[in-house]
C-alpha cells in the first residue's frame, strides 16, 4: 500500500516547477480534473505522485545544467577571442581554438 502525503506538499512541488495545474496534468498524463482533485484533497496524494514530480524536477535540472554549460562554453570562447585566439567551428569536432 502506498503511503498518503499531504496535498499541500504536492501543490508546493508543482509550484516549484512553475507549472499550472493544466500543464502538470499534461506532463503526468492525467486528466486536469484529477490533478485538481489531488490538490483540493478530494483524492489522496500518494508517494507515487510525488515521485513523478521529483522526476520532472530532475529533468528540468538536467535541461538547466545543459543550458548553463552551453552559456559557460560561449563565455569561454568569447574570452579566448578577446585575448587573440581564433575559434574554428566544424560540424565534425565541435569547436577548436588556436592562437592567431
Amino acid at each position: 500500500m502506498q503511503s498518503v502525503v499531504p496535498r499541500r506538499e504536492f501543490a508546493r512541488r508543482r509550484k516549484q516547477l512553475k507549472l499550472t495545474q493544466k500543464e502538470l496534468a499534461s506532463e503526468l498524463d492525467l486528466p486536469p480534473d484529477e490533478l485538481r482533485k489531488l490538490e483540493k484533497g478530494d483524492q489522496p496524494v500518494r508517494r507515487l505522485h510525488l515521485l513523478a514530480l521529483d522526476q520532472l524536477r530532475l529533468e528540468a535540472a538536467v535541461r538547466d545544467s545543459a543550458l548553463v554549460t552551453a552559456a559557460m562554453l560561449l563565455n569561454a570562447e568569447q574570452l579566448l577571442e578577446s585575448v587573440g585566439y581564433r575559434i574554428i567551428r566544424s560540424q565534425d569536432t565541435g569547436s577548436e581554438w588556436s592562437p592567431d
